[in-house]
């Protein structure tokens, strides 16, 4: 499951080769994340999530979300992207192979942005599982491998750049400035350990914490960001159908991770902890959750003796989490497979023999270094990435029977142009229903920095789980500027109601529910 595959190997290619020689949230998994059955995949948005669940054990099996979102073209075709997906356009978007026909004029661009930007992530969710000690404590253990591109600050010539190519009449003979646009491309697995435990329980005020300490590896990372670059485009003299990209000036930091970081990957104890890996680090997660329980009594229950709370019930009114995610960050320093050049060069020319029939990334790298001059002798076989830093705060109001109302708000804290990965902002509120073996959410959300609004629809049906914060890119709604899906399979196992039907005893509270502006007295 730590490998890259053949088509990720070449989107980092064909990423770099674009920024540099022709100069693009999971998501939140918004339908089921704020569910109280998520089990897992609840704790990487809280860790104090993992204390007083519904489960005694939840054994994720595997679960995966792929996100994309950008500001610079949407899709326009008269089909929809889940036709294009399953290849069931109509006949008369096919041509004489059967082919689906994707044509230029099906990009709708946005020319109204000061810069530009792409997000896309790959969150693969490894065997995991949460585990119930007592009534007080729980424990985990996450497994996971994500791949993360940033692309930002992208002024509109450099977009059109990477869309047109440079056969483009009105990009030729012209001088072109970028500064401070970054290309990062990471890959990296985590391997992490989740504790939670109850502060606090009394009566109505209920306050739980929890911590996730993580260990992360470096599987493959490919960099670039730009301090100031100048660059025209001309034909070649010499092949007229051809063209020459020419550097006039850049300044840059730039740096890669070789194949034989990926080709070498293995879930070992000496390539997890030790030096066998291209980079480590740790990181961490914090979270707190506060839970408003007006009418705890009512899941109280005695059993031999002893007075207890239903474990298979929710006792909110509302709850509050806040939490800090991803602190830390992966220093990549194995000098067989690390790469780091401060590039600072003057009237370097790219032409069409220097890119074509590149043969993976070590190859599209030796192009790179051999027209730009670089070396290994003169690399820097160390740089430091940061994990993608958030905070959220989670509002969770449960309505009324099984009807709940959650609202997520995520703000990135990693600078555009620093080398750390970056997860964009974003603001939702989800209606769901749920119960113990089915779950239906719709969230509403502003993604990619607020920017994008969109709506979408999570499904749990026992131990399958599947949805998308995105469906209007499926529906072709409002031409869609990225897309999301995610999915799951995990073996829950609940913890047991009282034993006895009617052994839960209630004294109805003389007292009003709470209210928003004033709490009761």
């Amino acid at each position: 499951m730590y490998k890259l595959n053949l088509i990720t190997l070449k989107i980092t290619a064909t990423f770099l080769l674009l920024i540099i020689v022709q100069k693009i949230q999971a998501q939140q998994w918004l339908g089921i994340s704020g569910s109280n059955y998520a089990g897992t995949n609840s704790v990487y948005n809280n860790p104090a999530n993992i204390t007083d669940s519904r489960y005694k054990l939840y054994v994720n099996l595997f679960a995966n979300d792929i996100f994309i979102a950008n500001n610079y073209v949407g899709y326009d075709a008269p089909y929809s992207m889940l036709k294009l997906f399953t290849n069931s356009a109509a006949q008369e978007y096919r041509n004489s192979k059967n082919v689906i026909i994707f044509k230029n004029a099906y990009y709708d661009i946005n020319l109204d942005s000061k810069s530009y930007h792409l997000n896309a992530q790959n969150d693969l969710r490894g065997p995991s599982f949460l585990y119930t000690i007592n009534n007080k404590r729980s424990i985990g253990l996450l497994s996971r491998v994500r791949t993360i591109v940033n692309f930002t600050d992208a002024p509109i010539t450099l977009a059109n750049l990477v869309r047109l190519g440079t056969d483009t009449l009105f990009l030729k003979n012209q001088d072109f400035t970028v500064s401070n646009s970054a290309l990062n491309i990471n890959s990296y697995a985590e391997l992490g350990i989740s504790y939670g435990q109850i502060l606090k329980d009394e009566d109505e005020d209920f306050i739980k914490i929890g911590i996730t300490l993580k260990r992360v590896v470096g599987i493959y990372n490919a960099h670039i960001n730009i301090k100031e670059a100048d660059y025209d485009i001309i034909d070649d003299p010499a092949e007229p159908k051809k063209q020459i990209l020419r550097i006039d000036k850049l300044k840059a930091e730039y740096g890669y991770t070789t194949e034989a970081s990926v080709n070498n990957t293995k879930p070992s104890f000496p390539w997890i902890f030790g030096n066998q890996s291209a980079g480590g680090g740790w990181g961490v997660d914090l979270g707190i959750v506060y839970e408003y329980r007006p009418e705890v009594r009512k899941y109280r229950y005695r059993e031999k003796g002893k007075e207890k709370l239903d474990p298979s019930k929710n006792k909110y009114e509302f709850k509050v989490g806040v939490s800090l995610l991803d602190i830390g960050g992966i220093n990549y320093n194995n000098p067989f497979y690390v790469r780091n050049w401060d590039v600072d060069i003057q009237n370097k020319e790219f032409k069409s023999e220097d890119v074509s029939q590149v043969q993976g990334t070590d190859d599209a790298f030796k192009r790179i270094n051999q027209v730009v001059g670089l070396n290994d002798d003169q690399s820097i076989h160390n740089f430091t990435t940061g994990l993608p830093t958030v905070f959220q705060v989670n509002f969770d109001y449960h309505v009324r029977d099984k009807f709940y109302v959650n609202s997520l708000w995520v703000q990135g804290l990693r600078g555009n142009n620093s080398l750390s990965m970056k997860m964009p902002s974003s603001l939702s509120i989800t209606p769901r229903w749920e119960s113990k073996w089915l779950e239906v959410g719709i969230p509403f959300a502003l993604l990619d920095n607020y920017s994008s609004f969109t709506f979408g629809i999570g499904a749990r049906l026992g131990p399958l789980f599947f949805g998308t914060d995105n469906l209007g890119s499926f529906l072709n709604i409002n031409s869609p500027k990225g897309t999301d899906l995610y999915f799951g399979l995990s073996v829950p196992i609940f913890n047991r109601p009282p034993s006895l039907p009617n052994a839960c005893f209630y004294e109805k509270s003389e007292k009003k529910r709470w209210k928003f502006w004033k709490r009761r007295k």
